[in-house]
């Protein structure tokens, strides 16, 4: 996407690690501060960007309903954050904030039918039919905060997305199916006006 410093870029969903770990996030590792962008419904991790990187425009806010203007910034660029809207309704939603403030996004998500679930750290239960994998995750799926495997957790804002799904979010995109493994474990939505890509 060539970032430039003169090109303003929105990092939706941004965060930082909480134990001071740097380097991990796009915002750690962008090197033009005063022209990112930084939006998240989160407070805590609004606050944590502003306290280490003042310079950034971070604000606490919906990404379905993004307060900038139409084609405000040259990049919109989105980690792993449409799978945890809750529902395709909310995705599509997202989505359309994305293409209207953004001239050229990179948006990225799991992919539906990798088996294993990285939110959940289980294997297989992405391929039990609708929303069986939520079910199965609420028996025993793996808590980050905890660093273990609890019992009875609830996630009704995770809804894992196929490329298909991506596609009907992004229709001017490219979907782009990113393989490490044996198959494709993330799912890239990659468009814009005066973007060239194969």
């Amino acid at each position: 996407m060539s970032p430039s410093e003169s090109k303003k870029v929105l990092d939706v969903g941004a965060e930082i690690n909480p134990n001071g770990d740097r380097g991990l996030q796009l915002i750690d590792s962008y090197p033009w501060k005063n022209n990112l962008h930084a939006i998240n419904l989160s407070s805590e991790h609004i606050n944590r960007i502003k306290n280490f990187y003042p310079q950034v425009d971070a604000r606490i806010g919906d990404a379905c309903q993004l307060p900038w203007p139409d084609k405000y910034f040259d990049i919109v660029y989105c980690n792993a954050v449409i799978e945890h809207l809750g529902s395709f309704s909310n995705q599509k939603k997202m989505a359309q904030e994305i293409l209207r403030v953004g001239k050229t996004w990179f948006v990225t998500t799991p992919n539906r039918w990798y088996p294993f679930e990285f939110h959940l750290r289980l294997p297989l239960v992405t391929w039990f039919p609708g929303n069986l994998y939520l079910r199965a995750g609420r028996i025993c799926s793996y808590c980050h905060i905890k660093k273990k495997y609890v019992f009875g957790r609830n996630r009704k804002d995770l809804r894992l997305m196929t490329s298909k799904e991506l596609k009907l979010c992004f229709p001017q995109g490219n979907i782009i199916k990113q393989r490490i493994t044996f198959m494709a474990e993330t799912l890239i939505a990659l468009g814009g006006d005066k973007l060239s890509y194969s």
